[in-house]
């Protein structure tokens, strides 16, 4: 795009990036510990999923189920933690793992675990690790399976905007130490076991409504010394861009805007062109409908959005000036503007087994360039108002980050460079008195035209106090 994720997920983030969206309105109850509410009605969800895991052991690859169980919230607010509680992890250990234990000599196994949880939250995508709270001490059975069931422990999840917040198993990690009768280690101890789901089946574990919080809920939440941030965030509100998050929602999708900018080389014309307009003019701005939908692949967490310019109402960038030296000498000086034909997809691949969860965005959408004011060494050169490129060109820029917290490199919540190049076509309707298209396709026209853009940190205009808002003008890279 001139987006992003490619995300991510965290914050992609994809962030990231979370099944079909319900829309709710209403607050969480505020006592603590309450179950229910007047109505007698659930606030609470219990959780109970078993998932096929592919294990790497030792001895070789074993299937093994894990059991996930514990409880989330049913519904939560926008820029309030989602804490899931009463965990556990249990995990059956296949009756040749615990022979090949017992023909070590051992008679317990001390192990913990650690399981990787794929967030896709409205506003960000992230990952948590729920670990075993203590290593514990397993007995082993003269024959049969071995059940490793051990209460755990989850970061809160920090939703941004309203949607569905889901909770996603994925790599899972045991660390398993034979134990002889006299305490002693039995062989290699201890042994690290990666583990991944299998490819049947769903590992979705929970969705939790998120919705935006009213006024009063708002300001109850705000920690002391913060009052008043709500005043603080409607006079933000006021210096948000004009058209910001002017974009259909679809999904799971939040409407989000930011500001972008970059070069564009003419490789023919040995110069780029700086793509945004003198200051104090801000730079093009484009909106995005964040993570709108999500799934689970080999490669990882992918998350989609969609994107579109924005100028006066048109999906363009602003109008540039730029001046070039033709044969290396001859300045030539024209207006330039780029028109986008097809909203820009947006595709975040974040990995989800191990930091730092390499994040890569891929952006792509149709663009027409258009030519006008141009003059050679200071002469007009009447192209007229019809001079642009005769075929659409397809614009593909790649962003790569990691899905840290805080994130680094390029995701698609924060920014950052996106690169790529972009192949000119020839030109078409340029001239009033005589054609001028050969000079034009012949000057500028061809590929290899290398292209970085940059885009600066989101804002999403429907709470902006749980974004960068306004949104932040980046400065441009070469």
């Amino acid at each position: 795009m001139r987006s992003t994720a490619r995300a991510t997920r965290h914050r992609s983030r994809l962030a990231l990036p979370a099944g079909g969206l319900v829309l709710v309105a209403g607050t969480l109850a505020s006592a603590a510990g309450m179950a229910a509410d007047a109505s007698g009605s659930s606030v609470t969800q219990a959780v109970r999923v078993t998932i096929g895991y592919d294990c790497q052991f030792p001895g070789g690859a074993r299937a093994v189920p894990v059991t996930v169980a514990g409880s989330f919230p049913r519904t939560a607010l926008a820029g309030q933690p989602i804490q899931p509680s009463g965990l556990r992890l249990a995990a059956q250990l296949p009756s040749a793992v615990v022979a090949g234990f017992t023909g070590q000599g051992a008679s317990s196994v001390i192990a913990s675990q650690a399981l990787t949880v794929a967030e896709a939250m409205p506003g960000r995508s992230a990952t948590a690790t729920w670990s075993s709270r203590a290593p514990a001490d397993y007995p082993l059975p003269a024959s049969g399976p071995l059940l490793l069931d051990t209460p755990a422990t989850a970061p809160a999840a920090s939703p941004v905007g309203r949607g569905t917040a889901t909770f996603s198993a994925a790599a899972l990690s045991l660390t398993l130490g034979p134990r002889r009768p006299d305490g002693t280690a039995a062989g290699a101890s201890p042994v690290t076991v990666a583990c991944s789901p299998a490819t049947a089946g769903s590992t979705r574990l929970a969705a939790v409504q998120v919705a935006a919080p009213t006024p009063s809920a708002s300001a109850s939440a705000s920690p002391p010394g913060q009052r008043g941030k709500g005043q603080r965030g409607k006079h933000h509100r006021k210096k948000l861009p004009p058209g910001c998050g002017h974009i259909k929602v679809v999904g799971t999708g939040v409407a989000t805007c930011g500001y972008i900018t970059g070069y564009s080389d003419v490789a023919k014309l040995y110069g780029a062109a700086l793509l945004q307009p003198k200051r104090p003019t801000p730079p093009g701005l484009v909106n995005l409908d964040f993570a709108e939908k999500h799934k689970f692949t080999k490669k990882g967490l992918v998350e989609y959005s969609t994107a579109e310019l924005y100028y006066h109402g048109l999906r363009q960038l602003p109008p540039v000036t730029a001046t070039f030296l033709a044969f290396r000498f001859v300045p030539v000086t024209a207006t330039l503007n780029l028109v986008e034909l097809t909203p820009i997809r947006i595709v975040s691949v974040s990995g989800i087994k191990a930091p730092p969860y390499p994040i890569t965005v891929r952006a792509s959408t149709k663009i027409t360039i258009r030519v006008s004011d141009v003059r050679v060494n200071g002469v007009p050169l009447d192209v007229g108002s019809k001079c642009r490129t005769a075929t659409p060109t397809t614009l593909v820029l790649i962003g790569k980050g990691d899905n840290t917290i805080p994130p680094k490199g390029y995701t698609v919540p924060t920014g950052g460079p996106l690169t790529g190049e972009v192949t000119i076509p020839r030109f078409t309707g340029c001239g009033v008195t005589e054609n001028l298209d050969p000079i034009l396709t012949g000057s500028i026209s061809g590929s290899g035209n290398f292209v970085k853009m940059t885009q600066g940190k989101l804002c999403g205009p429907s709470q902006p106090a749980n974004w960068t808002c306004p949104p932040p003008e980046p400065k441009p890279e070469r």
